[in-house]
């Protein structure tokens, strides 16, 4: 009998009280939880072990979270929710543009992250596994990137995708011709 591993989860968040709140929480819920408090523990983090999805911050000391956001989607494919004290339209379409897969304005409830978390990573393991180094898929004359993580038009023109969308048209391309349910 195979004994089922924790999901692993990396909280990025200069409030001391937030980590130890979310680490507490996630890991009754049966997480692994790996707390930070900056950038550079991320990227420490980052370097030693692996994640199943990342909680970040948007205002740390030093990096802030949107550029921090915007280094792990260019590195990889790990599903991001930005959290943040700035709730505001603006901000929350920036960090999804940055790549975030989600944002949650503070105050929260850890029940509703925890919520959007299963969703993600639930979506997350219906993907197919990591493609290999430099792949492009190509379809109706498009070109998708999987490693620059950027769609081909026809005529040449680079298309930035968002996290949300690029793992989207993964999907699609990799099942053609598919109905697919929400969970697929």
């Amino acid at each position: 009998m195979a004994m089922e591993t924790k999901e692993r989860i990396l909280v990025v968040d200069d409030d001391p009280d937030i980590r130890s709140l979310l680490h507490e929480y996630l890991e009754r819920n049966g997480y692994s939880v790996r707390p930070a408090g900056n950038g550079r523990e991320l990227r420490m983090a980052m370097d030693t072990g692996r994640y199943d999805l990342v909680v970040l911050d948007i205002m740390l000391p030093g990096e802030d979270g949107l550029t921090l956001c915007r280094s792990l989607r260019a590195e990889s494919h790990i599903p991001i929710i930005m959290l943040t004290a700035r709730g505001e339209e603006l901000d929350r379409i920036i960090g999804i543009e940055m790549g975030a897969d989600d944002y949650l304005a503070k105050p929260f409830s850890p029940r509703e992250l925890l919520a959007r978390m299963k969703g993600i990573l639930r979506r997350s393991r219906a993907l197919p596994p990591s493609r290999g180094e430099g792949q492009r898929l190509r379809f109706a004359g498009w070109t998708l990137d999987t490693t620059a993580r950027h769609l081909i038009a026809p005529d040449g023109v680079v298309v930035a995708l968002s996290a949300s969308e690029f793992r989207l048209l993964c999907v699609f391309v990799e099942r053609p011709n598919r109905v697919l349910d929400r969970n697929e």
